[in-house]
């Protein structure tokens, strides 16, 4: 979903907050709340006790809090077909323990405001407006150790505590670092319960290739050959290598993305192995992450990417 109309507002707040990879997957998050323009709603509100706008909320807070599998659960049948459990926490790498609690503490701070529902039916359409903390300001990465799951894993309860406490002190004083956007998501009733349908149907298919070059001795394939994205979302992927020979090998991939003007504009590589040469000992196999976002602003007919990986020997590595 396109970002088009947010701001950032605090004492410690950034025109352009920088993406930083411990706070990637909120600021894929933080997309998922941000639509075009407010809605002027004619339909009824569902009764209580049956409310699509609790369903929304509850998705969104969850994704929010990077709680995806409390998230994948609140997807509807149709999206689940499409992806499976297995597949979506692969892409979406979930917090737990202290960082689940911690980012729960931003994500109980979410705002909603104008909070209203159009239902017809099983579908119902909620239109919101939020105030949320901007996990990417500087204030809230440093208070929170840059989100990093390991050095959260580490704090006392004393340490949590006073995290929550000067959150709370921040929230008091209007200095919080926060966003503010327009939103609508769609639902489903499916057994009488409210299901965000997320359009998994309609994404952008990325198609994973892998080759090996000039006699290198490894064998490389891509975990799984197709993802779906859809325009907005921040999604990580593996490739594994490896080495067939009976020495150690280094070498260094390369990445060819299909089609290539579009590529160039529209298909982000954030985190790529590419960067740096790998080196395998004889009969080693590793695995190698991959984060990448599809542009929110990609065209709506274009329906695939295709990404092709390319590992050369060190000393064959192509200089152009």
């Amino acid at each position: 979903m396109p970002l088009t109309r947010s701001v950032s507002r605090s004492s410690n707040a950034v025109d352009k907050p920088i993406l930083r990879q411990s706070s990637l997957f909120f600021a894929a998050g933080i997309i998922l709340f941000i639509l075009p323009a407010i809605y002027l709603l004619t339909g009824r509100s569902a009764a209580p006790g049956d409310d699509p706008a609790q369903a929304a909320k509850r998705y969104l807070t969850a994704v929010y809090a990077r709680d995806y599998p409390k998230a994948y659960q609140w997807t509807s049948a149709e999206d689940q077909k499409l992806k499976s459990a297995k597949e979506y926490l692969t892409e979406n790498p979930p917090f737990s323990g202290a960082a689940l609690e911690l980012a729960y503490q931003l994500g109980n701070r979410v705002e909603w405001h104008e909070l209203r529902s159009e239902v017809h039916e099983e579908k119902a359409t909620v239109f919101f407006r939020v105030t949320l903390p901007d996990a990417n300001a500087p204030a809230l990465q440093k208070l929170f150790l840059d989100f990093d799951p390991k050095r959260l894993s580490h704090l006392t309860g004393s340490e949590k505590w006073e995290i929550e406490k000067r959150l709370e002190s921040m929230k008091k004083q209007g200095t919080l670092p926060v966003i503010e956007g327009e939103n609508s998501l769609e639902l489903v009733k499916e057994q009488g319960q409210w299901r965000v349908f997320t359009h998994w149907g309609g994404a952008i298919r990325i198609r994973f290739k892998a080759e090996v070059k000039e006699g290198l001795e490894w064998k490389f394939w891509p975990v799984r050959e197709i993802v779906l994205a859809k325009p907005g979302e921040t999604l990580q992927a593996f490739y594994k290598a490896k080495n067939l020979s009976n020495r150690p090998l280094t070498a260094k991939a390369r990445h060819l993305d299909e089609p290539k003007e579009l590529s160039e504009k529209y298909l982000e590589i954030i985190q790529c192995f590419c960067f740096i040469q790998q080196t395998l000992v004889p009969g080693e196999e590793k695995e190698f992450p991959l984060v990448l976002r599809i542009n929110a602003t990609v065209p709506a007919d274009l329906q695939e990417f295709s990404v092709n990986y390319q590992f050369y020997p060190i000393e064959k590595f192509p200089k152009k």
